[in-house]
């Protein structure tokens, strides 16, 4: 870490503005590293803002450590801070980050269970079909909105029938995706 550190500092000497901007930002991101017990502990014991702006400030590293420090945020009580947690993975964009944010989908919180849909929206994985498949029940209509809006864009053969089912009896915005999917699925 003192490498990296020496080097950076050393680069906020530099002539192009740029890269002072960029060796700043990255300087920063080691403080946060170094501070990550302190961050852990506001995750798990904080105001609700401040548990948020923790789990915000920590999906900004990269790593297994980080994002088993993210999850813990699904265990928390306040809602608020659940969906924060998703939204933090999603913001990784690691694939390791697919597995717990699946697994926020039994929460049952809406906007928990938004929050986990839009994050797993940045992955074209098949494997997810199943698991949003199962979103298509929930009484919370944004909640099938956006489960019908990615499993469309997966194009997934084994939603079919569902896509037929929602273009037919579903609201204005779920029909809408629905007919689009069916016309990008795959054959």
């Amino acid at each position: 870490m003192d490498k990296r550190k020496e080097v950076l500092i050393k680069d906020l000497q530099n002539g192009e503005r740029d890269i002072r901007t960029l060796s700043a930002e990255a300087l920063e991101r080691i403080q946060i590293r170094q501070n990550l017990a302190r961050l852990v502990k506001t995750i798990e014991s904080g105001e609700m803002l401040e548990k948020i702006n923790a789990l915000y400030v920590v999906a900004d590293l990269k790593g297994r450590k980080i994002i088993e420090i993210i999850v813990r945020g699904f265990k928390d009580p306040v809602e608020d801070v659940r969906a924060a947690a998703a939204r933090a993975l999603g913001s990784m964009d690691d694939n390791r980050v697919l597995s717990p944010l699946v697994d926020a989908l039994t929460d049952t919180s809406p906007i928990v269970l938004r929050s986990a849909i839009e994050a797993l929206s940045r992955y074209n994985d098949i494997r997810l079909v199943g698991p949003l498949m199962k979103m298509l029940n929930n009484e919370d209509s944004g909640v099938v909105e956006k489960a019908l809006e990615v499993i469309g864009r997966i194009g997934d053969k084994r939603s079919e029938q569902a896509m037929l089912y929602f273009a037919i009896k579903g609201n204005k915005k779920m029909r809408a995706l629905a007919i689009s999917a069916l016309g990008v699925m795959e054959t």
